[in-house]
């Protein structure tokens, strides 16, 4: 019976909810890297590393964090579009809004304020931005926006927290975000002879009317967008 008791009134004195502020550096990887020529090319997005915030919220029952955050990511680039064409440039950006849900599995270190962690999420990720062509054949000339495309696939994740007094918590994270391993479509206009439509839609997939002869269809394969992610939060604990 004492044991029983001993067990159950540590169990619950480690459930507790831990919420506060979130910023760190998100480094596009795979297909969404890459150079602004590419993206005119159709093969990769250019993106370039962007800043983060948001805020990150979790539930704690022993080992065990329930993960929830919000967070809004800024991407861009800018520079050479047509590497044929002197002067043409592209002005590229991102915005991704994302939310996370998921788990975390951690251990105390004895003596020690720190509890390293390794945890999945789902990625709930929506994706929009602008793109702004200049002297480059075939697209417009003006700022035009991208249409807003939403992706759900999974995160991963490996991460310490450092407790600071009885409320305060560091958590420092390193994230690896796979925001389309599925779901990839292609929303331009199929049989259109505009290339605009190449570059106004998220366009993760294949166009179906590809062809290395037709400059107008220049998005020849699938498109894989991740991420990287280097976390900060700090968090109160209740």
């Amino acid at each position: 019976m004492f044991f029983a008791i001993l067990f159950t009134q540590s169990t619950y004195s480690q459930i507790g909810i831990k919420i506060g502020p979130m910023l760190g550096l998100t480094n596009p990887t795979s297909d969404f890297s890459g150079e602004t020529t590419d993206f005119y090319a159709g093969t990769k997005y250019g993106m370039k590393s962007g800043f983060h915030f948001g805020a990150l919220g979790k539930v704690v029952f022993g080992p065990l964090n329930g993960r929830a955050s919000l967070s809004y990511i800024s991407m861009s680039n800018d520079g050479t579009s047509d590497p044929t064409t002197p002067n043409s440039t592209v002005d590229i950006s991102n915005k991704l809004f994302m939310i996370t849900l998921g788990t975390e599995f951690g251990f105390a270190i004895p003596f020690s304020p720190v509890r390293p962690y390794a945890g999945l999420d789902l990625l709930i990720t929506t994706i929009s931005g602008t793109v702004n062509f200049q002297g480059t054949p075939e697209v417009s000339a003006s700022e035009r926006d991208i249409a807003s495309a939403t992706r759900t696939v999974l995160g991963f994740a490996i991460g310490s927290e450092i407790g600071f007094g009885k409320s305060f918590v560091l958590d420092l994270s390193l994230r690896y975000n796979l925001h389309n391993l599925f779901g990839k479509e292609y929303e331009g206009v199929t049989n259109s002879s505009d290339r605009n439509f190449a570059y106004l839609f998220l366009n993760d997939a294949k166009d179906p009317n590809y062809s290395a002869i037709d400059s107008k269809h220049p998005i020849g394969s699938d498109r894989t967008i991740a991420t990287i992610q280097f976390n900060v939060g700090l968090l109160f604990g209740f």
